[in-house]
């Protein structure tokens, strides 16, 4: 009797001992799990935060290539501005778009608008357009591509200007600037010319070329904007 009693007794110990280190096991093998679970979460958000940052440095490497890209070709355009080369200024102009030409910073909604095609011809072409209305006296700017060019375009050196702005968002006058919000997606180059102490500074002038991407992610010429002092 004594004896089953021990056995008994030696059972329930082993069967407790055993329950004992199961429950163990459980709370190890769970400590083990969290622990990894965390490194795998910590090593995701260190993954994510690096390829936030890559993505982050590329986008700002693009941004560096597109402005030097858009610099270029602005030179490009103005060399063919002034020599007067309408056939390759063609190449430039945006094949959606087209060509826009504004006598002032404020863009009107009737602005003129040449398609690709038609600027080639542009210092051929005899017929007067009208391009908008002069400051101050509100008369009609009707003129000839040519004679629009030598007023509105070209009217100064700016193969030598005295300052050449990237997205130069200030009015130099007291005419709104609005290139911005025609074209919100676009680069402008601005190469301005000083006024001088002869006529109390307000003769200067600035060319604005404005660039967007067409369709296949090319930036191309959308307006040439012509600004000055106004009224």
């Amino acid at each position: 009797m004594k004896k089953s009693i021990l056995l008994f007794l030696l059972m329930i110990a082993f069967i407790t001992t055993a329950c004992g280190n199961e429950k163990v096991n459980e709370i190890e093998n769970e400590e083990v799990s969290n622990h990894v679970e965390e490194e795998q979460g910590i090593d995701e958000a260190l993954e994510s935060e690096t390829g936030d940052i890559e993505k982050e440095n590329n986008e700002d490497q693009q941004e560096v290539d597109d402005n030097v890209l858009v610099k270029e070709k602005a030179d490009e355009v103005l060399q063919l501005l002034k020599e007067k080369n309408a056939k390759e200024l063609s190449e430039y102009v945006h094949p959606e778009k087209g060509l826009l030409f504004s006598p002032y910073v404020f863009i009107k909604e009737d602005a003129v608008t040449f398609e690709k095609e038609i600027v080639q011809g542009f210092f051929d072409d005899h017929e007067s357009y009208i391009w908008g209305t002069y400051d101050g006296s509100g008369e009609q700017i009707k003129l000839t591509p040519s004679e629009y060019y030598s007023k509105f375009i070209y009217d100064g050196p700016y193969e030598h200007a005295d300052e050449i702005e990237f997205d130069n968002v200030k009015s130099r006058g007291n005419m709104i600037r609005n290139i911005k919000e025609v074209f919100p997606d676009s680069h402008t180059i601005e190469y301005f010319i000083k006024g001088t102490e002869e006529y109390g500074n307000m003769d200067w002038k600035a060319l604005n070329l404005v660039f967007e991407k067409d369709g296949q992610g090319e930036w191309k010429l959308v307006a040439i904007v012509h600004d000055q002092w106004t009224i």
